[in-house]
């Protein structure tokens, strides 16, 4: 399909030429805007359906159909159908409206849409911004390095969208002048990065019901086994000094004290509250830190986020950098849900807590009225072969898991009923490590011991080196594991059962478990990975960098910056960090000013312009030069009536620099029958001025000399 203009050339319809003089957009801009909402949802389709690419193509294609005046303009039915089965579709995706995936994708949903509705410059302009806000969305789903570079792509694209509209002539001119403004965008960036105050959010936005630790505050046996298929992140932890030993990594996470016959779920502190009686700070304390034995390891966690307040210690939590919830039982809570990562310093006792009141020894002896009647027995004859000494008891324990058939599998088989544990002990006598902690607590009850269960992480992968000074370690949901506390000598004892039937799981990690049927089942590529040497390096390298920067750059919170000053100036206050601001914000404008001044005394000429002039300075050599006033156009015909051999070029140098100083560069050109440039307006001119006979002849006038 072609078009032809007032002078009768022929145009393709993917030309820039747009629908109404100066206020319509053509191919070009919407093809740039097109391509720029793409990118944007590409943001988006990790954690996105996809198919909202859909919306965004049928978009494209009803718009650019327009263009060519094959359909009519979308009317307000039709876009009003598009939004309600974009939601719709949400809807049935999610359930719900009112949570945050569902309220970003109805957002990028009417963002592709917004295209259908896009004919003028105006509109074009709402699009761009409307980008920028849909791409800013995209961080509250990752705010990782990847991440970062892609939106610095992606704002580019968007910013030379706003370019395009504002009347640059070609694409290399849009390119140009987008790295330009990045450029000068560059240093108001990292000065407002080190000087604009942290400040908190205004709101919060509602998250999921779906913990990123994977880990719940109810378990019953196996549940722990179904996180041994994932790799997904849980946290990562840098130490100040020497890593704690693989064996010594148990990171708690809650405490397990109540016990139904099924599920081993956790004491709260209302829970405890309402049946004990006495103030809350009875079961918790707010605080930074707690009174009670010296630390011993001190580290720094980076969190995933997680709507639940559970933050890992190793060991009894004893300090933090910011106020938490230190439970009585060992337990650690943050005051508010993890909407971001969130960076925590830790110091801890790596062991049990020490305390335990009357009742919570009364609470950790509870069992069931029913059920397990062969479990009971046998710990009572446990109990007496050791003579009532605890610690005896349980080296009897271990010795029973360790010399009798016992299993540690991924895929226990299903046990059902109300005497498991029984059926446990004494029948399949194969499972994860919940089934034989849940199974050890409840014959250390049976013998009168106070015990519980505790879930957490044990191990984690060292990303450091002891050379560093420092080290980190990474811990993922297959670390995922559980253990045993038992109340004997005025305090709280770690027992772990595990070591007596899988002891290289506590010596070695859970990457001891490879080959085992389960394991890593839904990690996809990093399981291949593992067993690569070089893949692993590089994916060490990657998850090392990937913390730096979490920890430096999205990190950087009002603490950071407050530390950044002192170790400049010394000292930190208040009113330096304004002045500064104010300082940063006085440079960039007095900087903008001038360059604004600058490029208004010298203003680059047009390249059509550039080419008249050299052409001038030539035929100014023969006294062919214009006259006052004239212009171009009338100056070379003018000449060409004098030059009768160079009639030919110079008439068609003239039509040729009138097209190019006043025309639309894309539609300029010579075209061949099927209406398609052969050459561009440059080469069209030089090679018309090399058509000029410029000869030596003494005494000539004119082009020769």
């Amino acid at each position: 399909m072609t078009n032809d203009n007032t002078n009768g050339t022929k145009h393709h319809w993917w030309q820039r030429k747009p629908l109404t003089p100066e206020k319509a957009l053509g191919w070009l801009e919407l093809r740039h805007l097109f391509i720029g909402q793409c990118l944007v949802l590409l943001l988006h389709l990790l954690w996105m359906p996809v198919w909202l690419g859909l919306p965004a193509l049928l978009a494209a294609l009803w718009r650019f159909q327009q263009l060519r005046a094959r359909v009519l303009r979308a009317g307000i039915l039709l876009r009003l159908a598009a939004i309600s089965l974009v939601a719709a579709g949400l809807f049935l995706e999610y359930g719900q409206m009112l949570q945050l995936e569902a309220m970003i994708g109805l957002l990028v949903g009417i963002y592709l849409l917004k295209l259908l509705e896009t004919d003028s410059l105006r509109d074009g302009r709402v699009v761009c911004g409307l980008g920028f806000v849909v791409l800013a969305s995209a961080f509250l789903h990752d705010q990782g390095p990847l991440m970062a570079v892609a939106a610095v792509l992606t704002v580019s694209w968007l910013i030379g969208g706003l370019v395009l509209i504002a009347g640059a002539r070609a694409r290399r001119e849009a390119l140009r002048e987008t790295a330009w403004l990045m450029g000068l965008s560059l240093p108001l960036m990292l000065g407002l990065f080190v000087l604009f105050p942290r400040l908190p959010p205004l709101w919060n936005v509602p998250q999921l019901n779906e913990a990123t630790t994977g880990l719940t505050d109810s378990v019953s046996p196996g549940d722990i086994a179904a996180l041994g298929r994932s790799d997904a992140l849980a946290f990562r932890a840098r130490f100040d000094g020497e890593l704690p030993a693989t064996s010594q990594r148990y990171w708690r996470v809650y405490t397990l004290s109540l016990f139904d016959g099924v599920r081993w779920s956790r004491a709260t502190t209302e829970r405890l509250q309402r049946a004990l009686g006495g103030a809350s700070s009875r079961y918790a304390l707010n605080s930074r830190r707690v009174s009670g034995e010296a630390a011993r390891h001190h580290y720094e966690l980076l969190l995933e986020p997680d709507p639940r307040p559970w933050r890992p210690s190793l060991g009894a939590p004893l300090a933090s950098n910011r106020e938490a919830r230190y439970l009585v039982d060992g337990t650690l809570e943050g005051l508010t849900s993890l909407n971001t990562r969130e960076l925590l310093q830790l110091a801890s006792s790596g062991a049990p807590p020490s305390n335990a009141p009357q009742w919570m020894q009364r609470l950790n002896m509870l069992l069931p009225d029913t059920g397990n009647p062969r479990a009971h027995e046998f710990a009572r004859q446990l109990m007496q072969q050791a003579r009532g000494d605890p610690q005896q008891f349980l080296r009897l324990l271990f010795q029973h898991f360790n010399r009798n058939p016992f299993h540690y599998t991924l895929t226990p088989p299903r046990i059902e009923g109300q005497s498991r544990v029984d059926d446990f002990l004494f029948d399949s006598q194969s499972g994860y490590c919940t089934h034989y902690a849940s199974t050890s607590v409840f014959l250390a009850r049976s013998a009168g011991l106070p015990a519980r269960m505790v879930a957490g992480y044990l191990g984690g992968e060292s990303q450091g080196s002891a050379l560093d000074g420092e080290q980190e370690l990474t811990v993922r949901q297959y670390d995922a594991h559980a253990w045993v506390e038992v109340f004997y000598a005025d305090r709280w004892h770690r027992f772990d059962p595990t070591a007596a039937v899988a002891p290289e799981r506590i010596s070695q990690g859970a990457l001891s478990l490879q080959g085992q049927p389960g394991f890593m089942a839904d990690a996809g590529l990093r399981a291949f990975t593992l067993n690569n040497s070089l893949l692993s390096d590089l994916r060490r390298h990657w998850e090392r960098f990937e913390y730096r920067w979490q920890r430096s750059v999205v990190g950087f919170r009002l603490d950071e910056q407050r530390n950044l000053w002192q170790r400049i100036f010394g000292e930190f206050r208040w009113e330096w960090l304004v002045w500064g601001m104010l300082g940063l914000l006085a440079s960039v404008t007095a900087l903008g000013a001038g360059l604004v001044l600058w490029s208004g005394r010298r203003v680059s000429p047009h390249a059509g312009v550039r080419a008249y002039r050299r052409l001038v300075i030539r035929l100014a050599r023969f006294g062919l030069g214009p006259m006052m006033g004239e212009a171009p156009g009338s100056h070379l015909r003018r000449i060409a009536i004098r030059e009768p051999g160079n009639a030919l070029a110079l008439f068609a140098l003239a039509d040729l620099i009138e097209q190019w100083l006043y025309s639309d560069v894309s539609n300029i050109g010579v075209f061949d029958s099927d209406g398609v440039p052969v050459h561009s307006v440059q080469r069209q001119w030089k090679a018309h001025c090399d058509e000029l006979v410029w000869k030596a002849k003494k005494g000539a006038v004119g082009l020769t000399d």
